[in-house]
Parts: structure tokens; C-alpha cells; sequence
């Protein structure tokens, strides 16, 4: 009998620290750390030939960026992705960029691509000039389509023979009002195709806690609410330095109140995604690092105070392929995590740019095994 209640006592000794260790493990955010995996090889050479194929989304005849997803009832996937005219050149996304859709099968496509949902030019509306940075989200069986635009009301004015700002006028103000007056918007529709009815001012404008601008918006609805990571210049330095904030609002056009602490500011950061993982009871984030070779992984259990997640670095700024070689492009961006039913990260999409050509790529996942799991 002595045996058998020691035998019993270890076991659930055994059970108790394992919890606990499962529950210490999702709280550092550990629990199935995630890692690309490699993709086709063929995919590098299906990138450089801007043709379309699995694992790449590609235009000949437009640059492409910033790519957002989501799982729709009728079992595609439906992306939404910024896209300009290559004759505009790659810095042609502040002035001359709309916002695709395109729909696959399967996360790594091939996506085919249906046509702009928010146009680069719209006369009506605060967003006169640009539509770029999209971010999805579904909320109540509506789809919520954020992006940014230049806010040009007080600079520009419109006249009959004149309803849009010339190029000449845009590159004469750029530096200054062009990129300083850009604010995030919202569009909603019933389904992905649209037709998306954008709302009539901005979500997001520059506000005391970042200024100059509101980009690169993030959003997450759930229980009612919904998170919107954003980023903007850091008000509490001189010059340019890239911060990003999470605000909370109850309806999709806001208003949404920003926290004053930056979810990380060790260094210039921007180009967030939010998604929350129901498994480890975390919200969670990849970012774009500035000046380093990363991409990096930041958890909350709230949604409103951030931290490091273990380890911090998602990725670095490469792409594995099957052949065992390494790609390294001149700039991997604009990661969007799609994940499962349960909020498990299952792919990422990267925004690439490489010898004048541009895309995005869809790479799985893979879940390894922590020390404490």
C-alpha cells in the first residue's frame, strides 16, 4: 500500500509540474517555438521570373508589397496586397499604390488575382491620394479593410480641371506633407470580393503619443474588440524614430485609445502582425527590426503590455530553400502570420525585394520542441 500511494503521489507530482512547467513555458511564450520552414527552390527562380506559382505572388507590370490574409467560409484563402505601376518606380508606394485581392485554394496559393478593391485615387473621401499597408480582420461576419492614405485636405485643392494633386506637385511636397500626412483608414464589405465601402474620415491620425504619421496599421478583433497596432515617428525624440503603439476600440472606425509605452523601443521597429494563439493564451506579434537582420516575436497576455517573447528572434532576414541553399534577399519585410482555427501560426507571408524585383512569399511554418516541452 506504501508503494502504491508513493507510486501515486510521483505521478501526480509529475502531472502538477508538468503544468505548471506548460503554463511558465506559454507565459515566456516557448510553448512549439516557431520556425520557417525551407520552400521549393523553384520558387526563387519563379520570383526572379515574375511569374506566378505556388509560394510567390507576383506581377510583371507592378511593384508588390504588404500582404494580409484570411481564411474565408467558402475554404479559400483571400489575400489583400499592395501593388503599384513598376513605371512609377519602387518608391512609387507613398504616391501611386492600390490595394489587390487575389484568392487560392491553399495558403501557398497559386493566388489568382481579381482585381483592386481600394483604388490609388479617390476623389470623395479624406484619402484622396494612395491606398497602401493593408490589414484584414473579420468581425461579426464583417470584413474590416484598414490602410493608409495622404490626408491632403488644407494642402491640395481640387478644381474641376485639376481633381488630383500632378505628379510634379507630389514630388515637390513629398519629403514633407506627401509623408507626414498619411493616416489609416478603414473599408468594410460582406464578403472578400467587395465592393468595400470606405469610411468617410480616418481611424488613425497622428496623435500625441507618435506624430508626423499614423502607418502600418495591424488589427486583430476578438471579444469584442478590437487591437490595432500601429506605427508612427516617436514623439518623445527628435527627428525620425519608428515606433509602434497598440490601441483598443470597440467599433472598427474607433476611436481607438493608444497606450503611451511603445510595444518595444529598443530600437526602430515597424511592419506588425497580430494574431492570438487560444493554445498558449497569448497575443502575439512579429516585427520588422530596422537595422538588423531579424525579424522579431513579442507576446502579451492582454493585448496592452508587450514583452520579448523566448526566443526573440522569429527569423532572420533569409528564406531556406530545399536545395539546402540560402536566399538572402536585399530586404525581407511586412511579415503577416496566417494561422489555424485555434490562433496556431501556420504560415508567414514575406514582403521581398531583390536585383529590381519585388513579391511576396507564403513559407510554412514548422513547431519545434523547447527545453521545457
Amino acid at each position: 500500500m506504501k508503494n502504491q500511494f508513493s507510486a501515486v503521489l510521483l505521478a501526480l507530482l509529475f502531472v502538477t509540474g508538468s503544468a505548471v512547467a506548460e503554463v511558465e513555458t506559454a507565459k515566456k511564450g516557448l510553448a512549439g517555438v516557431m520556425s520557417p520552414a525551407p520552400i521549393p527552390a523553384v520558387t526563387q527562380e519563379h520570383f526572379f521570373r515574375q511569374s506566378a506559382a505556388a509560394h510567390v505572388l507576383v506581377d510583371p507590370d507592378y511593384y508588390i508589397w504588404c500582404l494580409t490574409a484570411l481564411r474565408w467560409k467558402d475554404g479559400k484563402i483571400h489575400v489583400y496586397y499592395s501593388r503599384w505601376p513598376k513605371a512609377k518606380g519602387f518608391g512609387g508606394w507613398l504616391t501611386d499604390c492600390e490595394i489587390a485581392h487575389a484568392v487560392a485554394d491553399r495558403p501557398e496559393g497559386p493566388f489568382k488575382t481579381t482585381g483592386t478593391v481600394i483604388a490609388s485615387r479617390h476623389l470623395d473621401g479624406w484619402d484622396i491620394v494612395n491606398a497602401h499597408n493593408p490589414s484584414v480582420c473579420v468581425a461579426e461576419g464583417k470584413i474590416y479593410l484598414y490602410y493608409i492614405s495622404n490626408k491632403l485636405r488644407g494642402d491640395f485643392t481640387a478644381t474641376h480641371e485639376q481633381p488630383y494633386p500632378s505628379d510634379a506637385w507630389l514630388k515637390n511636397n513629398l519629403s514633407d506633407i506627401v509623408r507626414n500626412r498619411q493616416c489609416i483608414g478603414v473599408a468594410s464589405a460582406d464578403n472578400p470580393l467587395g465592393p468595400f465601402v470606405r469610411a468617410p474620415e480616418p481611424v488613425v491620425e497622428p496623435q500625441k503619443q507618435f506624430k508626423n504619421i499614423a502607418v502600418n496599421p495591424a488589427v486583430l478583433y476578438r471579444n469584442g474588440t478590437f487591437v490595432m497596432i500601429a506605427k508612427g515617428d516617436d514623439s518623445r525624440r527628435n527627428g525620425t524614430f519608428r515606433i509602434q503603439l497598440v490601441g483598443h476600440a470597440k467599433k472598427a472606425e474607433g476611436p481607438f485609445l493608444f497606450q503611451e509605452q511603445p510595444i518595444y523601443d529598443k530600437a526602430q521597429t515597424e511592419d506588425a502582425c497580430i494574431w492570438y494563439d487560444s493554445n498558449e493564451r497569448l497575443y502575439q506579434c512579429v516585427i520588422h527590426v530596422l537595422g538588423k537582420p531579424v525579424l522579431a516575436h513579442l507576446v502579451s497576455e492582454d493585448s496592452f503590455t508587450w514583452r520579448e517573447a523566448e526566443p526573440f528572434t522569429f527569423m532572420q532576414k533569409q528564406l531556406e530553400l530545399s536545395d539546402g541553399k540560402t536566399w538572402k534577399p536585399q530586404r525581407v519585410e511586412r511579415p503577416f502570420i496566417l494561422a489555424d482555427g485555434n490562433g496556431r501560426a501556420t504560415w508567414v507571408y514575406l514582403a521581398i525585394f531583390d536585383k529590381a524585383k519585388s513579391g511576396n512569399i507564403a513559407v510554412p511554418l514548422n513547431r519545434g520542441k523547447t527545453e521545457n516541452n
